[in-house]
């Protein structure tokens, strides 16, 4: 039988990277747009755009160098600057970015994602309907009459996404700057979300009939009782007006979505990675998690131990989902040196190891367990997947520990092992069968840093 899965790149598991142009020096994610609006524009007060001035060809060839599967472009973040050269608005770049990234992709051959934020958008055209300027949440297409309701909701949002900066302070991710958040301030706005969503659906249009993309990840979707309504438009357009274009939505994953492609959510480590991984494992929907590469969405400073994101990656492909990296550019457009480096390593680990993850479906098992298998260490994972007419054991290393490990496998679960191989190595492995076990004796030798793959092959 064929090891070859013949679902397309988003059906099936797969690494990526998506290229992130918020992460700027000095500012964090929850920032002041009054302020940093100011800092955009020249003295005449036209817009000014200071970065990052994207290399679309260099990322389009890292990108190869990784070896991923797909790969992401924030076409437009939160600040509501447009990289491309759209008719609506004046807040957008001089050189037309995703034009360049489109050609390059196409030319690698690499499918190409659109990142929209379609639930904030602080393009200052929108101050008149923007509840809050003064820090990054501030829903302006929320369907609700009540403005304070809205104003509330904003300034919620924005209160817990304080919070857990404050944790990302205390782990040393970010520096904390007071005047960000703590001079938060409620706007005197107009309710006229329509006007938002014109124009929202326009680019869309745009970015979908003026470039070649595969597909639109939008952010986020926000679930009908919080009446927040631009997730649901875009969906309803995009079924109706573009069904071969691939459509998600961040933070989807734990709903039901009356119509998207596949689902997505977030993971920013091995522990919330192995939680989610096993969480999500049985969906019928297609699946993905994203992350920072580095250690935060705007800190792309390099992670302390570099396996990190190794593990993430294996975790969720092991269990069937689609992992991105998020990977920030400097104001030059030069990705993080460091941060990039610790990419370039996954794909070397990757690319062996590549068919192992994309042609595999995890294996159908209740609990989370793989059944009929123990370890006799602690700070390891077992996860199980089909591979063709094998079976794939994923040993995750949590702590990348280099030590000899004892695999335990109950004969009447396993009785038709006939050969086990360490992959990518093609090593095979020597056994002891007894009455009712098979004995499996790992030397650390064969241990990976974040993930020890065994192939089983198994008799009739």
């Amino acid at each position: 039988m064929s090891n070859k899965n013949n679902k397309d790149w988003w059906e099936k598991p797969g690494l990526a990277i998506m290229y992130q142009i918020e992460a700027r020096p000095g500012w964090i994610w929850n920032r002041n747009y009054d302020k940093f609006n100011a800092s955009m524009r020249d003295k005449d007060g036209n817009f000014k755009f200071n970065g990052p001035f994207c290399k679309m060809k260099k990322w389009v060839e890292f990108s190869k160098k990784v070896g991923v599967d797909y790969h992401i472009f924030e076409a437009k973040w939160h600040d509501g600057i447009c990289y491309w050269d759209t008719k609506y608005t004046n807040w957008k770049t001089p050189v037309d970015y995703v034009k360049l990234l489109s050609e390059e992709s196409e030319k690698a051959r690499i499918p190409l994602m659109f990142y929209y934020s379609s639930i904030f958008d602080h393009n200052s055209q929108f101050d008149d309907i923007q509840p809050l300027r003064s820090c990054t949440p501030s829903f302006i297409a929320m369907h609700h009459k009540n403005k304070e309701y809205i104003s509330k909701q904003s300034y919620e949002t924005a209160k817990f996404v304080k919070t857990m900066f404050d944790i990302s302070i205390k782990r040393n991710y970010i520096q904390y700057t007071q005047e960000f958040f703590d001079d938060v301030y409620f706007n005197e706005f107009t309710y006229n979300p329509l006007k938002y969503e014109i124009y929202m659906l326009k680019q869309l249009v745009e970015l979908i009939e003026n470039y070649k993309t595969a597909g639109l990840w939008m952010d986020w979707y926000h679930f009908p009782n919080m009446r927040e309504r631009s997730s649901h438009i875009v969906m309803y357009f995009m079924e109706k007006k573009y069904p071969e274009i691939i459509l998600t939505f961040n933070q989807s994953i734990d709903y039901k979505l009356k119509y998207a492609h596949y689902l997505s959510g977030e993971a920013h480590d091995s522990k919330t990675a192995w939680q989610q991984g096993k969480r999500y494992r049985k969906l019928k929907k297609p699946w993905e998690l994203v992350g920072p590469a580095g250690k935060a969405w705007d800190a792309p400073l390099p992670r302390s131990d570099p396996y990190e994101i190794f593990r993430m990656a294996a975790i969720v492909m092991a269990n069937g989902g689609k992992f991105g990296f998020g990977m920030a550019a400097q104001m030059n457009g030069e990705l993080y040196p460091e941060t990039a480096q610790q990419l370039e390593q996954l794909g070397k680990w990757y690319k062996p190891r590549r068919l192992l993850f994309t042609e595999a479906v995890p294996m159908n098992y209740k609990g989370k367990k793989v059944p009929g298998i123990t370890l006799n260490k602690k700070d390891f994972g077992i996860i199980g997947t089909i591979y063709g007419d094998d079976n794939l054991i994923h040993i995750i290393n949590f702590n990348s520990r280099k030590e000899d490990l004892t695999l335990t496998f109950l004969s009447d679960q396993w009785s038709n092992i006939e050969k086990i191989i360490l992959e990518p190595d093609i090593k095979e492995l020597e056994f002891t069968r007894q009455e009712k076990e098979i004995i499996l004796s790992l030397s650390k030798e064969d241990i990976d840093d974040a993930d020890t793959i065994l192939r089983i092959f198994k008799g009739k």
